[in-house]
């Protein structure tokens, strides 16, 4: 009863979907309780109008890794972990892929804590209603698991309903806002020194790190492209424009208020079943595609199970910890994402343009230790960068993206010479 998502074979022509399609699943999944407080983390630390063009760099800087690694799912109609099997071999393959499974379920479940808290902050300031917030938790995170059972169908639909009701009452709070402070004197309000987030370049930062896990795995959505430019509109229609748009009105009430807690600005400025709608779309439409890719990644590593099998699984370990108190660690689980993660997508990227063929895993150790080589430097310049005062971009996730991709093409480099070299010497 339950959807095939086809983790281990290729998209059917008979479920290839527009780039709106994949542009609406890419922004519902995007606009979520953690990233809009994140929002009003990054607008009250560097204040409105500096905060805002820290999310508009980050969002161009995600379209264009999406680009990249959604083009890539469109020419090979592959998964994720299909395509990082080219350059990490199988295990090697499975062990990152593993991680980054693990990554999706944390993510999962700091958004299922965010969830139960911000109902139970507008339940009892707008309805005097006081329920333990782990309870309303658990039955956000059970629905979600049951969206995603019905698969990538199922996710376009909702987000077709979902996206433009979260435009409307996020604009409906900018509108409340707009009473109490005018544009212009919003833009005016400076950052705080003491915030968590108090550089451009954290800011930044954060932003992509908030969103790394999508943008390097979009091939899990772009193999439903129609054609090539599907992929690319996708990334051009969500990340730079209508994310960043629509963050920007998700942070500017923490601006006003001086307090990042997204739903309690919501009430601040008049909303209140509003706001109980809001938090419940948003946190729905982004936690169902945390689920369904990291279902993708883990039915590669676990062969056996069906789908709906490993779904289920990963989103009872998602609530889990979720109900033992995942959301205490926000920002440092965005950091250490931010790391880790796009340096994979960094190493496929330049196979992919090296190479050219992902459908065959590698098989030479050399090759295979080039992989890890690159991406654990990746990973490294990005965590010197986020807790050392070292700059390269002034973005440790473009950091460790670009780093990996150029260390591994010169390992591939070398290892093609050195081969060409043995063949010369043996004739």
């Amino acid at each position: 009863m339950f959807a095939d998502n086809h983790s281990r074979t290729t998209v059917p022509d008979s479920e290839f979907v527009s780039s709106i399609s994949i542009a609406g699943v890419i922004v519902g999944v995007t606009l979520t309780l953690p990233v809009f407080i994140l929002a009003g983390e990054i607008m009250t630390g560097l204040g409105a109008a500096a905060g805002a063009a820290a999310m508009a760099v980050g969002g161009l800087c995600l379209m264009l890794l999406a680009m990249v690694t959604g083009y890539i799912g469109m020419k090979t109609r592959l998964t994720t972990f299909s395509i990082m099997r080219a350059p990490f071999g199988v295990l090697g393959a499975k062990i990152l892929t593993f991680m980054w499974s693990l990554t999706l379920i944390g993510w999962f479940g700091l958004t299922v804590g965010f969830f139960g808290q911000a109902v139970d902050t507008v339940m009892r300031e707008a309805a005097g209603v006081e329920l333990p917030a782990r309870l309303y938790g658990f039955i956000g995170g059970v629905l979600m698991i049951v969206t995603v059972l019905y698969g990538f169908k199922a996710m376009d639909w909702l987000n077709r309903i979902a996206v433009p009701l979260l435009a409307v009452v996020l604009l409906w709070a900018l509108t409340h806002l707009g009473d109490a402070m005018s544009l212009s004197e919003l833009l005016q309000v400076e950052g705080r020194s003491d915030a968590r987030i108090a550089t451009f370049g954290a800011g930044v930062t954060a932003m992509i790190g908030s969103l790394a896990a999508m943008a390097s795995g979009m091939p899990e959505l772009t193999r439903f492209a129609r054609r090539r430019k599907d992929a690319l509109l996708a990334s051009l229609l969500s990340y730079p424009t209508f994310v960043v748009l629509l963050l920007a009105v998700a942070g500017a009430p923490a601006v006003y208020t001086g307090n990042p807690d997204f739903t309690a600005n919501l009430i601040a400025v008049g909303l209140g079943l509003p706001a109980l709608i809001i938090v419940i779309v948003a946190t729905w439409t982004t936690n169902i595609a945390n689920i369904y890719v990291g279902s993708l990644a883990l039915a590669r590593v676990f062969n056996k199970p069906p789908d709906w099998i490993v779904t289920l699984g990963i989103g009872s370990v998602g609530v889990a910890f979720a109900l033992a108190g995942g959301a205490d660690h926000f920002i440092s689980f965005l950091v250490l994402i931010g790391a880790l993660l796009p340096p994979i997508a960094g190493v496929y990227i330049a196979h992919f343009f090296i190479v050219g063929n992902v459908e065959e895993a590698a098989t030479s150790p050399a090759s295979i230790a080039a992989a890890f080589v690159a991406w654990g430097c990746g990973a490294s310049v990005a965590l010197l960068t986020s807790f050392r005062d070292v700059a390269l971009t002034t973005v440790p996730a473009v950091d460790s993206l670009l780093t990996a991709g150029l260390i591994y093409a010169a390992l591939k480099g070398f290892l093609h010479f050195r081969a060409k070299d043995a063949v010369s010497s043996t004739s």
